[in-house]
């Protein structure tokens, strides 16, 4: 070989390890190069344009799912549900065209609807390999050049690991020699595999195991240390009232001859059933004046101060804007009476609900003709009464009948009675849950968040925020360290990925919830412990994600029915401000900017601000589809990646 061939082949080898190491603007793994949904680019646009920033290019084909793009060496990762297959992919980053495709195994095709179109893993890429996890627990290595697999394991079959009701979400974590994930199994809560060989390392029982046998501790009685700090007509705090509260019942109950604990009514038995998250009520009645009766009480004790459940309604032209059952009643369990007359024309009295903050709720609704509603008292002869979410007919202290829920549309019914007091999380009356215990949906140890590493006091830590707590492993052998329940809800659904900052964690959940900030502590003998800094309810974040920049935490609070972005002191948990004009959403951070990509499939630019909201851009992309837009938005290279199910857009956001 001469001299020019033996530099210029020595060149392409370097260019080649080059790309298979990646470049310092890649975002190789899921929440970016260091799992914070942190970008290390400079240089890109601070405002966006009228419309947003120009579409370089548009992918289609890439088949359903909620996996968020990972991109590294001009390579852009995915996975999807191509037909009766999961399949993983690869795509050119110049110019979104296909290079491979390769099947993982069968589609997961679960009974659950909510993310049924796809996986949800972001690859991992560590040089020249990827690593995935499919919904039904297939985990494989394959080459990045050409999609080979190099290794396969199935947390199913070789952990004994249980899926969580909706699916395996998790994205491996690559750490050293290392991959780490969650089975949720009894043996094998987490585990630690060789990345080269996927030969296993160590394994960390579940919790109860783990501790020989003993049950959890109980949780301790909730003090949100955060006040309520909301300027007057300033947007409120989001919660997520549709999980049952689990273990016995904290509300009332009806049935067991027990007095029910609705205060300011000679009627509680009418206030514990309600209908929640429904859209309207509406039934036939003759054309007249009424006078409408709306029944409210806040029943449900994942609802803890005022501003966590807020709605509107609209009573035939009336309109309530901002309604607080807890600010109206004065606190929980105690009943509320919203009237207002009523002329109807067409036949039909109706009422239409808007959601703010949570789901809409109510426990009855009475309908009385004027000409009944005399100053002599006697009963309307005539008169409508429902009591939302009961199935049978209610009579009052007042011999008055109350028939059974009817009318309206869409949400979901709640007895009032075996922990469902509140609502449950958005499945309707035959859902799981809330029948005694946590009132779990699932069975698996394993929840929905990806697992981060950390370094304390000279010992490398894996944190994971598990179906029952956050928890940390020694990344040496497996052992479990240490745990902090309340980050965890008690339904189990917890998604986001846990942040760790200046040396204190901060985890969160939704579904009545919040957000835990805790710092670990060592004594003398080595034994780790997690000591709570603040436990605050106004971070419900769902599965959106947290970034703290400047020592603010921000995130969007809320759960199935929305919320807004909150932004909070992390050091003391205080609110420093929320608004409702950034909805609930994913968040990523890039050159000093938030980028916030609402459910709805809107995107915000936003400034970080102490003070308040600093919007610079929004924008819609083409041909949104029905599906929600969960997945998360990504910066790499200049530009802003956003994909909705089977398209993939890649927007320039690189300064000019």
């Amino acid at each position: 070989m001469n001299r020019i061939n033996y530099w210029v082949t020595l060149g392409l080898f370097a260019c080649a390890a080059l790309a298979d190491e990646g470049r310092a603007e890649d975002w190789p793994q899921w929440r970016g190069p260091d799992r914070n949904a942190i970008s290390p680019e400079v240089g890109l646009l601070q405002q966006w344009p009228e419309g947003g920033p120009p579409l370089v290019w548009r992918a289609d084909g890439l088949g359903g799912g909620y996996s968020a793009p990972a991109i590294s060496a001009g390579r852009i990762f995915g996975m999807s549900y191509r037909g009766d297959q999961e399949v993983v992919w690869a795509r050119s980053e110049s110019g979104g065209q296909e290079l491979w495709a390769k099947p993982l195994g069968p589609a997961n095709r679960e009974g659950m609807p909510q993310g049924s179109e796809g996986p949800g893993c972001t690859p991992t890429v560590d040089g020249d390999r990827l690593y995935v996890l499919g919904a039904r627990g297939a985990l494989a290595c394959l080459q990045a050049a050409d999609g080979e697999i190099v290794w396969q394991r199935n947390l199913v079959d070789d952990f004994g690991g249980q899926p969580p009701t909706w699916r395996y979400n998790e994205s491996p974590l690559v750490d050293g020699d290392k991959l780490v994930c969650t089975p949720g199994g009894t043996d094998a809560l987490i585990v630690a595999l060789d990345k080269n060989t996927g030969e296993v390392q160590w394994k960390c029982k579940a919790l109860d195991a783990a501790s020989g046998g003993q049950a959890a501790e109980p949780r301790p009685e909730r003090r949100d240390q955060t006040p309520d700090r909301r300027p007057e007509g300033g947007p409120r705090p989001d919660r997520q009232s549709g999980a049952p509260s689990g273990g016995p019942p904290s509300g009332p109950t009806r049935g067991d001859g027990a007095p029910a604990a609705i205060a300011g009514t000679k009627d509680p038995s009418l206030f514990l059933s309600e209908h929640w998250g429904m859209t309207a009520f509406s039934l036939k009645v003759p054309n007249g004046k009424y006078l409408a009766r709306l029944y409210f009480a806040e029943t449900f004790d994942g609802i803890t101060a005022p501003g966590q459940r807020v709605f509107s309604f609209n009573v035939e032209g009336r309109q309530f804007n901002d309604f607080d059952i807890w600010e109206k009643a004065g606190g929980p369990r105690r009943a509320y009476v919203e009237e207002t007359p009523v002329e109807i024309t067409d036949e039909e009295f109706r009422i239409d609900f808007t959601a703010e903050v949570e789901n809409p709720a109510i426990k009855a609704i009475e309908l009385i003709p004027e000409s009944a509603s005399n100053k002599d008292g006697s009963p309307p002869a005539e008169a409508i009464r429902i009591n939302a979410g009961a199935s049978e007919r209610f009579t009052d202290s007042s011999g008055q009948v109350w028939q059974p829920d009817q009318g309206f549309e869409g949400g979901s019914l709640n007895p009032g009675f075996g922990g469902f007091a509140g609502g449950s999380p958005g499945f309707g009356p035959g859902g799981r849950g809330g029948r005694g215990g946590r009132g779990d949906f699932t069975q698996s140890n394993a929840a929905y968040a990806s697992a981060i590493a950390i370094d304390h006091d000279g010992q490398r830590q894996y944190v994971q925020l598990t179906a029952r707590a956050l928890i940390g492993v020694a990344a040496a052998d497996g052992q479990l360290l240490w745990r902090y329940d309340r980050a965890a809800n008690r339904m189990g659904i917890n998604c986001s990925t846990p942040l760790y900052h200046d040396g204190v964690l901060f985890a969160a959940s939704a579904y009545g919830n919040g957000g835990a900030a805790v710092k670990l502590t060592k004594d003398a003998g080595g034994a780790v412990a997690a000591e709570e800094v603040y436990f605050s309810s106004n971070m419900q974040n769902h599965h959106g994600g947290m970034i703290v920049v400047d020592d603010c935490l921000y995130g969007a609070s809320g759960g199935n029915e929305g919320g807004f972005l909150v932004c909070l002191d992390f050091k003391t948990g205080e609110v420093l401000w929320r608004d409702r004009k950034a909805p609930k959403g994913s968040l990523a951070f890039a050159d000093g900017r938030l980028y916030l990509r609402s459910e709805a499939g809107e995107l915000v630019l936003i400034e970080p601000s102490r003070q308040r909201f600093i919007e610079r851009g929004r924008f819609q992309q083409p041909d949104r589809t029905e599906s929600p837009a969960w997945t998360h938005p990504v910066i790499a290279g200049g530009k802003l990646y956003v994909r909705d199910q089977d398209a993939l857009f890649c927007y320039d956001v690189k300064a000019k």
